[in-house]
């Protein structure tokens, strides 16, 4: 039974993470027809009812639950036994697929894929940028990077890098109102600011509390809060690799930089099945190098 039952867990897999019949044909290339038949072979086979179906959704059972929970471990411990054989034939290739907080994209990503696809070219990447980082096995993902210390859950976590958050204003901006000298003087310019995970929101300071704000602009949307400063709006508190460019081309300047700012851990969560992936390995060993690498190179990019 195990030869008939094995190729038929990642439908159900697919099932369980989307919840719908017609999305998880789209997601694994096949008819609708195709995904009904697996799932009533699965449920013969085990001679147990998986999944609750309506005109709308489709939803596991608990038993279908469970299943599916096992099989995605156990396909992604197979899929790390698969990409250990291709190692030993001194070739690290797969596929990883990695979510990402919001915070961590701009510009830099490019650079990275670059410097991963030069290091290790048989290995794809899948990445999509999430508000909420998944946590879970079945979310699909097999790399989560996040901002800061991440929640319990039972994920195995890393520390693999740390970045520097500042605040930064376009020179025009500056030169029309003024660079401020201390805190005290923020509460005079148009502040722009992303959408703190609770309370009111604050910038940090170096040393000591933090500074209480009262944003012009409150967003999670860090790209636009980088649009807005550049187009010479207000003072805008964003993680230093994605103003870098900006920062070094001088259409940017930091605000204040001895003063505003933090530097905030960036931690990797990945699912304990995957841990001796040689994929894996491969992309946490490029990210922490590639992060020394950047700072080396701009340590310390020029501000007032």
């Amino acid at each position: 039974m195990m030869d008939e039952l094995l190729p038929l867990l990642p439908t159900l897999v697919q099932l369980g993470r989307i919840g719908s019949v017609s999305q998880a044909a789209k997601a694994l290339g096949v008819p609708r027809s195709t995904i009904s038949r697996r799932l009533a072979r699965l449920e013969t086979l085990l001679g147990v009812r998986l999944a609750e179906r309506n005109t709308h959704r489709l939803r596991l059972t608990s038993a279908g639950r469970r299943l599916a929970e096992g099989a995605a471990s156990a396909l992604a411990l197979l899929e790390t036994v698969r990409e250990q054989a291709v190692v030993e034939q001194h070739q690290v290739r797969g596929l990883l697929r990695v979510a990402l907080q919001p915070g961590l994209a701009g510009a830099f990503l490019g650079w990275f894929f670059a410097y991963l696809h030069a290091e290790h070219p048989g290995i794809d990447v899948e990445l999509v940028v999430t508000e909420k980082p998944p946590r879970r096995l079945e979310e699909g993902f097999d790399l989560v990077l996040a901002l800061g210390t991440p929640e319990p859950s039972p994920w195995l976590r890393r520390k693999v890098t740390s970045a520097d958050v500042v605040a930064v204003a376009s020179a025009a901006y500056l030169e029309e109102h003024g660079s401020p000298r201390r805190v005290a003087e923020l509460s005079r310019h148009v502040l722009l600011s992303s959408q703190p995970s609770r309370g009111a929101p604050t910038w940090p300071r170096r040393t000591g509390a933090r500074v209480p704000i009262k944003p012009r602009l409150l967003t999670n949307d860090l790209s636009m809060l980088r649009e807005v400063a550049l187009a010479g709006i207000g003072i805008a508190l964003l993680p230093q690799h994605v103003v870098l460019s900006d920062l070094v081309e001088g259409r940017l300047r930091q605000v204040l930089p001895q003063v505003l700012g933090e530097a905030v851990d960036v931690y990797a969560l990945y699912p304990p099945e995957r841990r001796a992936s040689p994929v894996l390995r491969a992309v946490l060993s490029a990210v922490t190098m590639f992060a020394e690498m950047q700072t080396a190179m701009n340590a310390g990019p020029a501000g007032t």
